[in-house]
């Protein structure tokens, strides 16, 4: 990996090894910055890189001009290859390191009355951070009217039209994609979606849980689905993955926003992640309560920024439970009302590969 143009043009970028980094390939940046170079002047700029890896997108920017910028890196490997990539390109006294998650980072440049004329973003594929990270920015404002916001992610995770719009459609390098986003002359009145977190095992999602989300998007904008594992000891009949499958294939109706995801760890580290500050929680019966209440308590300890909204279930849906669901399914009983026809079909085809060969 290497810098492309500029006063550092050919200096070769340290990256850290592993799956967690996914630096940026030579000929997405190059094709990045002709989009953004062609359209705004970064020479004498301040530029935000979040997610910033090893440093190569904001690197590229002080190559190619930019005044000063700021580096958000979480990632202990990736900071100290980002610091020597600094050195090495002679760019230590033009830019400032920020070992923090993007939310708390965010919050610390707001507070200090940082303005950037344009902002990079890579987060992680496959983890929803996109549309999370964008409101978080927007809400910060820290992005100077006028200014940019270039975007690179998964073909499959595109960026919403909202809170800024498309100054170009996306660009599309096999699975990457690259999205610029204009940040409006006038102050905006939008009021920024307000999201809740939905946590819950869902081995299987069932018409209850449905039942919750749809009834919590009455009062929010948006719903991230949450399945909740344990990498190390997940006893579940269907993994991960097929449950956040089978999740987005039930709520299909509702894809504009409701957000099926997954996580481990601590609940109110994945709310900071996805900017959520409400967690919901169903309440079946007065037997719940008292778990959930203390849940909640603690939750607050850990991270006062996030709520929690009990939702009692509705009357159809009082003893439904997956744990339930499952056990009478594999007797062999139908259980087609209490579930949606994704999970019903794939309860169907698990039963049977469990089933003892003859």
């Amino acid at each position: 990996m290497r810098v492309i143009a500029g006063s550092a043009k050919g200096r070769r970028l340290k990256t850290t090894a592993g799956r967690a980094t996914r630096p940026t390939a030579d000929r997405v940046k190059e094709a990045m910055f002709s989009i953004v170079c062609s359209r705004f002047e970064l020479a004498e700029t301040a530029v935000l890189d979040l997610f910033a890896g090893s440093g190569a997108l904001g690197i590229e920017a002080l190559s190619r001009g930019a005044r000063r910028a700021v580096f958000v890196e979480a990632g202990h490997a990736a900071a100290r290859a980002l610091r020597a990539n600094l050195e090495a390109c002679g760019f230590g006294d033009r830019s400032r390191l920020l070992p923090l998650s993007a939310p708390a980072a965010l919050r610390r440049l707001a507070r200090e009355g940082a303005r950037f004329e344009g902002a990079l973003l890579d987060p992680p594929y496959s983890k929803g951070l996109v549309a999370a990270t964008l409101a978080q920015l927007a809400s910060a404002a820290i992005v100077r009217p006028g200014g940019w916001v270039l975007v690179e992610h998964h073909c499959d995770e595109p960026p919403p039209a909202e809170p800024w719009p498309y100054l170009t459609p996306t660009h599309r390098y096999g699975k990457t994609g690259v999205s610029i986003l204009r940040v409006p002359e006038e102050p905006s009145d939008h009021i920024m979606p307000r999201i809740a977190v939905y946590p819950g095992s869902f081995d299987p999602i069932t018409n209850g849980h449905l039942d919750i989300v749809r009834r919590t998007l009455q009062v929010f904008d948006k719903v991230v689905v949450a399945v909740a594992y344990n990498p190390h000891k997940d006893v579940a009949l269907f993994s991960a993955a097929e449950r956040v499958d089978m999740i987005r294939e039930a709520l299909t109706d509702l894809a504009e926003r409701v957000i099926a995801d997954s996580f481990h760890g601590l609940l109110v580290d994945y709310c900071d992640r996805v900017g959520a500050t409400v967690v919901i929680r169903g309440l079946r019966a007065v037997s719940d309560f008292e778990t959930e209440f203390q849940m909640a308590l603690m939750n607050r300890h850990l991270n006062g920024r996030v709520e929690t909204f009990f939702m009692t279930a509705s009357e159809a849906y009082f003893y439904t439970a997956s744990r339930l669901v499952k056990e009478v399914a594999a007797l062999g009983g139908d259980v087609r009302a209490l579930v949606p026809p994704v999970v019903f079909r794939r309860l169907q085809a698990r039963n049977q590969e469990q089933q003892p060969k003859r």
